[in-house]
C-alpha cells in the first residue's frame, strides 16, 4: 500500500522521530509512504493536522482519513490561546478523519475533552513503538563519569517550558542534601521559547553536565553510560525519549502524569511522584522531597529497576509490534 503523510519533517525527535521510524519500517514491509499528495496513495495519514486542501481532494478521491492524535493544548501550556491551536485538529477531527489512532488511554481522555467527542468514529489505541534491537543496553558506551562509583542521572528533550527542566533541578538539590552528591546530571536537547538562554544558566550548578542537541543515533551511546532518567514534562501523551530510555535499560524516575502511569510499571521499571488533578488549567506542584527519596530507592536497588525497565520495553514498545497494529488498521480500512 502506499500511505501519504502530509507532514514537514524537522528535527529529529517528538513527531518526526515517529514519522522516520515509522517510514523505514513500513518501508522494510514492503510499503510506499509518500509526502507529496501528486505522487498518488491509498489513504492518508494525518499527524495530527494537515492542509486542508490535501484533505479535501482525499475525501473527493475517496481516499481513507486516518488522523494520529497525541496530545492537545490547553490553558496551562498555551494560556488563551489554546482554543486557536486546537481549531485545526478539532475541524479534522470531526470533518474529515474516518478513524482515530490515539498515542494512549491520556491521548484519547484529553482529545475527547479539548476536541469533543464524535459518536461512532472507529478508533484504537497504539503506544510508541521502538527499535529495541537498537535502543539495546549491549553496546557502545560515552564515559561520562569522573569516578567509578559516580552516579550518573540523564534527561533528554527539546525543553519548552520551565515544568521540564526546573523541578528536575530542584529536586536533585534536595537529593545532594539529604542522599549523596556523588552524582552528575547530564542534559541533552536543547532550550527553546521560554527556556531560552537557560544553558547559560546552568553553569551555577557544578554537577550539571549539558550536552546541548545530539543526533537520535548518538542517544544509545549517552543513556547506556547513564544510572537513571529523569522526566517532569507536564502531562506527555506517550513520549518517546521514555521509551527509548525504558529500551536501553534505564529506569525512570518521573511524575504520575500524563500517560506516564501506563508507560511505567511502579515499582519495576521505575517511581513516580503521584500527581493530583489533572494540570489543565494551572502548573502542578509537588514535593521535590518525594522525588529525591524516589530517585534514592532506584539507585539502591538499580539492577533490578533496570532489568524490568527493558524487559517491559521489549514486551509492550517494540517497532515492529506497533507497525503490525497500524498496518492491521490500514488493511482493515482499505
Amino acid at each position: 500500500m502506499k500511505i501519504l503523510i502530509p507532514f514537514h519533517l524537522r528535527d529529529i525527535g517528538g513527531p518526526s522521530s515517529f514519522v522516520r521510524k515509522f517510514q523505514v519500517g513500513m518501508e522494510r514491509r514492503g510499503h510506499e509512504i509518500t509526502f507529496d499528495e501528486r505522487s498518488g496513495y491509498d489513504l492518508i495519514l494525518v499527524i495530527v493536522q494537515a492542509p486542508f486542501s490535501v484533505l479535501t481532494k482525499a475525501q473527493n478521491l475517496k481516499k481513507p482519513i486516518v488522523q494520529r492524535l497525541d496530545g492537545v493544548y490547553y490553558w496551562s501550556v498555551a494560556g488563551w490561546r489554546f482554543p486557536l491551536l486546537n481549531l485545526k485538529a478539532t475541524l479534522i477531527r470531526h470533518f474529515f478523519s474516518d478513524y482515530t489512532i490515539y498515542q494512549s488511554e491520556y491521548s484519547k481522555r484529553s482529545t475527547e475533552r479539548f476536541l469533543g467527542k464524535r459518536i461512532r468514529l472507529p478508533h484504537t489505541i497504539i503506544y510508541n513503538g521502538v527499535d529495541t534491537n537498537y535502543f539495546s543496553p549491549i553496546g557502545n558506551k560515552k564515559n561520562l563519569r569522573d569516578t567509578p562509583e559516580q552516579r550518573i542521572f540523564f534527561t533528554a528533550s527539546e525543553f519548552r517550558r520551565k515544568d521540564q527542566i526546573l523541578p528536575i533541578l530542584e529536586a536533585l538539590m534536595y537529593y545532594r542534601t539529604h542522599y549523596s552528591q556523588s552524582f552528575k546530571f547530564v542534559i541533552a536537547g536543547s532550550f527553546n521559547r521560554e527556556l531560552i538562554g537557560f544553558d547559560k544558566q546552568l553553569s551555577r550548578y557544578p554537577w550539571v553536565h549539558f550536552l546541548g542537541k545530539i543526533l537520535n543515533e548518538e542517544l544509545p551511546s549517552y543513556e547506556r553510560a547513564a544510572d537513571v532518567f529523569l522526566f517532569t514534562h507536564l502531562n506527555p501523551p506517550c513520549p518517546n525519549n521514555i521509551i527509548e530510555a525504558m529500551s536501553l535499560g534505564l529506569p525512570v524516575c518521573g511524575v504520575a502524569d500524563g500517560a506516564m502511569p501506563e508507560l511505567i510499571v511502579e515499582n519495576e521499571s521505575g517511581l513516580l511522584v503521584k500527581a493530583t488533578g489533572e494540570a489543565y488549567w494551572r502548573h502542578r506542584k509537588y514535593n521535590p522531597a518525594i522525588f529525591a527519596s524516589n530517585l534514592n530507592q532506584i539507585v539502591q536497588q538499580q539492577e533490578k529497576y533496570s532489568v524490568a525497565s527493558r524487559k517491559y520495553a521489549e514486551q509492550h514498545f517494540s517497532l515492529e509490534s506497533m507497525l503490525d497494529q497500524y498496518e492491521a488498521i490500514f488493511r482493515k480500512i482499505l
